[in-house]
């Protein structure tokens, strides 16, 4: 694929526009840009109206499939459904760090002591119609802890000395059921 093309299907030519993979729904929750293939979301039927979360703690936006449990069944799609299926994007995003002054003493896989600083940080929570890219309900908040956690996961590139506090889905559930299951 050559510079400035998009990955996802379609153009006005095409027909409808699809996104090829969950990732293309980036551009939903960053700019605000739905795909016109999506199904159309309508708030006055009394349904489960499918969404995608999306979430980016700083670097770079992906899908996050929430643990069984935390959301009821059919309110998420998971990592094997088509996003195509979609009517809502779900889009969490880490807005600001600010370091707590709280350093924690852990061990590496290995058994060596680690020290881990830790930050609060703030996040906005947006629910976006898929199709229209139009925001339906936005929320600042923030996700504060003064405990040190009892593990952490890191990615390669990730600063392994650094534990961010993050949104739970128990944080935003509420905010989110007017819309996926009105």
């Amino acid at each position: 694929m050559g510079a400035g093309t998009s990955q996802s299907k379609g153009s006005a030519a095409d027909g409808p526009e699809v996104p090829d993979s969950v990732l293309d729904l980036e551009r939903v929750c960053k700019d605000g840009l739905g795909f016109s293939g999506m199904p159309a979301y309508d708030r006055t039927k009394k349904t489960v109206h499918p969404a995608i979360l999306m979430n980016n703690p700083g670097d770079d936006w992906s899908q996050f499939e929430p643990p069984a449990g935390d959301f009821p069944k059919g309110w998420f799609l998971g990592y094997s459904d088509k996003p195509a299926a979609a009517e809502l994007v779900v889009c969490v995003e880490r807005t600001k760090a600010t370091a707590t002054g709280k350093v924690c003493d852990m061990e590496t896989e290995d058994g060596k002591p680690l020290k881990i600083s830790t930050y609060n940080t703030s996040y906005q929570l947006k629910v976006v119609e898929a199709r229209t890219g139009k925001a339906l309900h936005e929320y600042n908040g923030e996700a504060k802890s003064d405990e040190c956690p009892v593990y952490i996961y890191t990615s390669e590139g990730e600063d392994k000395n650094k534990y961010y506090n993050e949104v739970w889905p128990k944080d935003y559930r509420k905010r989110v059921q007017p819309f996926i299951a009105p």
